[in-house]
């Protein structure tokens, strides 16, 4: 299934999408020499049954380009080194979707880069993500903030129907979420009660809040490349990646509140 977040993430490259009928399906499994081509349209049945139990790689290569598609920690390696020798014959760009405690993707627009990626996944597929979610401050600056963002901190009365308002308790030293914006990412996915996953998540709540704090105690907009693990609407955990803007809100008689704006787009690390 193609996510509406993962289209919006990578929106710098052109979509890998595929109609199953005009494309080629293609498995390396291990221990066999060379890509075996099998019916794209009557491999949706076989296709968790080979990556999970096999070890195989699942290649979709079509006019608009190629996916390689595998389970990190599954026994795939032998596998990925058959589509490693095949890739130079792969169509660009190449969109490499691997579950490793969920599912990243990442696209490359040369072979070369995306067979250098692969390689690097290779010697840390052995990893386990003990943390769900990874934040790092960035500067404000349009070279490394989504440009949304970028508008509303130059606009702030922009801000409402996209950000999520977090409200601090001091008696259980805790942020709460008190509204969220009707096109929000947040939204988009879950709707906009307040009371619904992730926002009841408390782990995910208390990594994601560090920055609310630095910024009700700093006075100033913060901005965050943040990578963190969802279970979207298609019941599978994916590694979703954003920028999120932090704004304090200033008003007397409010108590501590921070407008939190997001856009998923890539960001500046990686984790595996």
């Amino acid at each position: 299934m193609r996510l509406d977040c993962c289209r919006a993430a990578n929106r710098q490259h052109r979509v890998v999408d595929f109609d199953v009928n005009h494309a080629s399906r293609l498995w390396a499994l291990a221990g066999k020499d060379g890509l075996s081509h099998v019916d794209a349209a009557g491999d949706s049945l076989a296709s968790d049954y080979r990556l999970y139990q096999h070890g195989g790689v699942r290649v979709t290569a079509g006019k608009n380009g190629t996916e390689i598609r595998w389970l990190a920690q599954s026994p795939c390696i032998a596998s990925l080194f058959v589509v490693l020798g095949w890739l130079p014959e792969a169509t660009v760009p190449i969109a490499l979707r691997f579950n490793a405690s969920g599912w990243f993707e990442e696209f490359y627009d040369d072979a070369g880069k995306a067979k250098r990626r692969i390689e690097e996944i290779i010697a840390r597929s052995d990893r386990h993500f003990f943390v769900r979610t990874f934040v790092e401050e960035v500067d404000l600056s349009r070279k490394v903030v989504a440009s949304q963002l970028m508008d509303i901190l130059e606009s702030p009365e922009t801000a409402e129907i996209y950000s999520v308002v977090c409200e601090y308790n001091k008696y259980n030293d805790r942020f709460t979420v008190e509204r969220i914006g009707a096109r929000s990412p947040i939204a988009r996915f879950y709707g906009t009660f307040t009371n619904s996953y992730p926002c009841t998540v408390m782990s995910y709540g208390d990594r994601v809040s560090a920055g609310y704090r630095a910024a009700l105690s700093t006075g100033r907009p913060r901005v965050d490349h943040v990578l963190a693990a969802f279970r979207l609407p298609d019941n599978e955990v994916h590694w979703v990646p954003y920028h999120r803007l932090i704004l304090p809100v200033a008003g007397e008689g409010q108590g501590e509140r921070v407008q939190v704006i997001s856009q998923i787009a890539p960001v500046a690390f990686k984790v595996i």
